[in-house]
């Protein structure tokens, strides 16, 4: 693209046609890199003719499990293949662009990205006037290090006004922090200047000012230092310039007096009735400090008082804790067990916009989805699962999901450990029959063999050992001879969704069976029941894996302990490190009433820096969260964080035993045999 001839045309093309002539010069441009830069995944031929033999539904399903599942490179492949199908529907190959441009991104495969970008502008150019588009467009040239294709894309933006004011804003900000990251200040900040003077309203001005302050909340102190010298001692009613004075302070509050802080106050406050089109609207209504309201709904009475207790002492601990920094917050506590508490929540004024809770109470979600709750204020629930709610749009999670739980296993299983078949056993009960369809959707993503499940009635003990022997595909002739050599089972982990108390019994009857080279997984209710477990049998689990999302011998829990210790606040725990670090979260995000799902997002997904006390957590670009959770292993007295190295070795050692004590049984029979058929011989002749 040339941006000097599209500046030329610009008198004389209708919106329409400079749309479109950016959108055919991005389709040109792909059709003519295509056959030398696309780059897909490889498959075996097998795999490819398995793909073509799939119906168009059954692959566009099983590439949307890929995508949901975060397996970027499958997904990649199968959307590939699933745009060569001629029976795709318009909106379903759009779709399939879409999803295609993302995976190859998340799969750093920029160029697949870049040309799946150019196929979705050509194939509907409205996508242009949406930010996500462009976002990611953003992202994938970066990632390239096509500098003269920001440059050409830069002057696009900034000649086609009639683009959505938030559009043009968020993009010509990306190219401001691209502008600054690579040493060029004065564009950077002539850039937000001049983008900043074009906003239609006051809230569109808050909200570019809001993010640019984000923005330079995340930059290094030198590049702090390089854009204070820029904009000097002058312009402190300017955007962006106040916005940069005001960081400079904030980082070292001693350089700059009090009266001097004042100054600048009272000079924006005089100045506020004039509304000057590049005054910084953010700035204006600090009558409080800026105080970051926040709210918790927690069960202070009834059954689960005590856990609400302990999460709203995590809060209360962040936020004094906040306050030694001179960050101020201020946390509105409703008692979930109370009748009126939704009336309440709907009593708290507007600028109190982040929510956290409920606390493991999904009817309680749905009324706030009923009432209107979701849409007012951004509800960041303390919830594994937010059901028929569309998190990232409607809601958010701050809780360890069953997907993360699952994902944790897994990864443990397949990448440190290198076993790739596994095997369910569970119990005929609600959580426990979610919880395996979890898994096994987990462990299919990634691309592992599941070579059996079986399920057993979680009140009849006895009948375990059968649900065990069925599983391990034990002859039935075995009990009638206890010499008969057993299988080696095909897989080489099982996954256990029961609580630890169960657990301890069930992985005995494995045992029984000669399974001490199996690895045995489970959910954080091994977790939970480990951090009270006294005396543990560990000869049953001397290979055995279970997630949960605290471990207090990190860097991070040890600095929550401190903060505790500092307050007299007592011991951490989950619940207190949950509480902690969503008051930090809600303070980080700085939310204004007039927030949208699409800000939650963007500022989710660019979060920098928060140090969590418990597992981390992150978001994606569409607000759906994942939390890397730890991984641990019983001992005699609770549990440890899993060696991988060590733990391998171990089940090397136990199944070499197993193979040695298989060969020398079949030898053994071989030579009973061998020795019965010649007395047989033996007595024919005499």
């Amino acid at each position: 693209m040339d941006p000097n001839m599209t500046l030329r045309h610009r008198g004389v093309c209708s919106k329409a046609a400079r749309l479109t002539a950016f959108v055919l010069l991005l389709v040109s441009a792909s059709l003519l890199a295509a056959c030398s830069e696309m780059t897909l995944p490889q498959a075996s031929p097998a795999a490819v003719e398995t793909l073509r033999e799939q119906s168009t539904p059954d692959l566009a399903a099983e590439a949307e499990g890929f995508f949901k599942a975060g397996n970027a490179e499958l997904s990649e492949l199968l959307y590939s293949r699933l745009l060569e199908r001629g029976d795709l529907s318009r909106e379903d190959r759009l779709t399939a662009l879409d999803r295609l441009a993302e995976s190859a991104f998340r799969a750093k495969h920029y160029r697949q990205a870049k040309l799946a970008l150019d196929r979705r502008a050509g194939a509907d150019k409205n996508v242009l006037g949406a930010w996500p588009w462009h976002e990611l467009y953003f992202k994938t040239l970066t990632a390239l290090g096509r500098a003269d294709l920001l440059d050409t894309h830069e002057a696009w933006i900034l000649a086609h006004t009639e683009l959505p004011y938030g559009v043009r804003s968020r993009a010509v900000l990306a190219f401001a922090e691209y502008a600054i990251h690579t040493g060029d200040n004065a564009r950077a900040l002539s850039l937000l200047s001049d983008i900043h003077r074009q906003a239609p309203d006051t809230e569109s001005k808050l909200l570019l000012e809001s993010r640019f302050a984000a923005s330079l909340r995340e930059l290094p102190q030198e590049q702090i230092a390089a854009l204070l010298r820029l904009v000097g001692k002058g312009g402190a009613n300017l955007f962006p310039n106040a916005l940069v004075q005001r960081e400079g302070m904030r980082r070292v509050p001693a350089l700059h007096s009090a009266s001097a802080t004042g100054n600048i106050r009272g000079t924006l406050l005089a100045q506020s009735a004039r509304a000057l089109s590049d005054q910084p609207a953010a700035l204006l209504p600090a009558q409080d400090g800026a105080t970051v309201r926040l709210a918790l709904v927690l069960p202070l009475t009834g059954r689960f008082a005590a856990t609400g207790q302990k999460v709203l002492r995590g809060a209360g601990a962040a936020q004094k804790h906040l306050g030694t920094q001179g960050r101020k917050v201020e946390i509105n506590v409703i008692n979930a067990e109370a009748p009126d508490w939704r009336a309440q929540l709907a009593a708290l004024p507007a600028n109190v916009t982040v929510v956290g809770g409920p606390l493991l109470n999904a009817e309680a979600m749905r009324n706030m989805q009923a009432d209107g709750t979701l849409a007012k204020r951004a509800v960041f629930a303390f919830l594994p699962d937010l059901g028929p709610i569309v998190e990232g749009r409607q809601a958010w999670r701050f809780y360890p999901s069953l997907q993360d739980q699952a994902r944790a296993l897994i990864t443990l299983t397949s990448e440190r450990l290198g076993i790739r078949s596994v095997a369910v056993l569970s119990p005929k009960n609600r959580y426990g029959q979610r919880m395996a369809e979890v898994f096994l959707t987990e462990a299919k993503a990634r691309g592992l063999r599941i070579a059996a499940t079986e399920t057993y009635p979680p009140d009849d003990h006895p009948r375990w050992i059968h649900s065990v022997s069925h599983l391990l595909k034990i002859p039935d002739g075995f009990r009638r001879n206890k010499n008969m050599p057993l299988p080696l089972p095909d897989f080489g982990a099982v996954f256990m969704p029961e609580d630890w108390a169960q657990a301890e019994m069930l992985t005995s009857n494995f045992y029984f069976f000669e399974g001490q080279h199996l690895l045995f997984l489970g959910t954080d209710l091994w977790s939970v029941g480990l951090d009270n477990a006294k005396d543990i049998d560990d000869n049953y689990f001397q290979h055995a894996a279970c997630p949960g999302a605290w471990w207090p011998e990190t860097n991070a829990a040890r600095a929550l302990q401190s903060v505790l210790d500092e307050q007299s606040q007592g011991q951490a725990d989950f619940w207190v490190a949950l509480g902690y670090d969503f008051v930090r979260l809600g303070e980080r995000l700085k939310l204004g009433a007039d927030w949208t799902a699409a800000e939650v997002d963007m500022r989710l997904a660019g979060l920098k820096g928060l140090d969590y006390s418990m597992a981390p957590l992150t978001w994606n670009a569409e607000g759906q969260a994942r939390q890397s959770l730890f991984v641990f292993t019983p001992r005699k007295e609770g549990k440890a964080l899993v060696d991988a190295d060590s733990m391998r070795e171990s089940i090397e050692k136990a199944k070499s035993r197993r193979e040695k004590r298989l060969s020398s049984s079949r030898e053994i029979h071989k030579s009973k045999k061998s020795g019965d058929s010649g007395s047989l011989t033996r007595d024919a002749k005499d």
